[in-house]
């Protein structure tokens, strides 16, 4: 069962590719590129190289999202949640708190309870990356 899920998986990323070339997405995607950089006359290879990784990421996003992916809905979800927590103008001494659901964390035992909040962390860490990197791209260009 788990090969034809596979296949199933693959073809799915087949066509997604398919329709992105079809529609002219990776031109699209250049064009954009190519005129935010001779827009703010920015032709240093660090900035080249945030632009392509974030790009590379949003489609890596966009494609998970298309395929289903509950996981990268929730991802998503989560995101938002941060950016609106890292937006707001209130001093927040623990986001931690702000960010876990606190019926799963209840109904936890004391070691799935540092095991959530563990892993509540890591992800608001790795969010928070994202959204400064964002924020920092958007300010240069």
């Amino acid at each position: 069962m788990a090969i034809t899920h596979e296949i199933s998986e693959l073809k799915k990323r087949a066509l997604l590719a398919k329709q992105r070339m079809r529609m002219g997405y990776w031109q699209t995607v250049q064009n954009e590129r190519t005129k935010k950089l001779a827009e703010f006359g920015l032709d240093n290879s660090e900035t080249l190289e945030l632009v392509r990784d974030m790009q590379r990421a949003q489609v890596v996003r966009e494609s998970n999202l298309a395929l289903g992916s509950n996981q990268d809905r929730e991802d998503e979800l989560f995101y938002e949640k941060v950016c609106k927590l890292l937006r707001s103008d209130e001093i927040i001494t623990n986001p931690i708190t702000k960010l876990m659901d606190s019926n799963i964390y209840d109904n936890l035992d004391e070691a799935n309870r540092q095991r959530y909040i563990l892993e509540i962390s890591k992800k608001f860490c790795a969010m928070k990356a994202r959204y400064y990197s964002e924020v920092a791209l958007n300010a240069v260009l």
